[in-house]
């Protein structure tokens, strides 16, 4: 984001003399983007039960309720990458569309015309990997922001 400013100085330092000076000052002032998450909750532990190993995913429908907020005119890339090699896919609902990303994650684009904070409500669906027990593991997902750049 760039803010341009002009200052106009008027110098009666010659009015004596019956000359005006007249300068012109242009400051520019480049705001850089950025963009901050805070997740507000997320489940703590992957609870994996023998029928979810069955039917190869698990749905984890406890929403997970993050903060957004971006400068950035264009929006914002959320990143969502796995922690764990128990993931082999991972669907996310709750941005306005089912988005699906292999095991190695990606990014979801969410574009805006302002820089604006918004609060997003995700739920998942985890494929899992062959040859894992049921259990409970850690929190496999790693989500992260980043501010999209307006082409110059």
């Amino acid at each position: 984001m760039r803010v341009a400013v002009a200052l106009l100085s008027l110098c009666d330092a010659g009015a004596a003399h019956g000359a005006e000076t007249r300068s012109l000052i242009t400051v520019a002032i480049t705001v850089p983007e950025v963009a901050r998450l805070e997740v507000i909750s997320q489940a703590a532990s992957l609870q994996v039960s023998a029928q979810d190993l069955e039917r190869g995913y698990v749905d984890v429908l406890e929403p997970t309720n993050l903060t957004v907020f971006s400068n950035a005119r264009a929006g914002f890339a959320l990143d969502v990458l796995p922690l764990s090699p128990l993931v082999q896919s991972i669907a996310v609902l709750g941005m306005g569309r089912a988005v699906e990303l292999g095991a190695e994650g990606g990014s979801i684009v969410q574009r805006w015309g302002q820089p604006q904070l918004t609060r997003l409500s995700l739920t998942f669906r985890l494929g899992l990997s062959k040859g894992i027990a049921p259990g409970t593991f850690p929190w496999p997902l790693h989500l992260s922001v980043e501010p999209l750049h307006q082409a110059p």
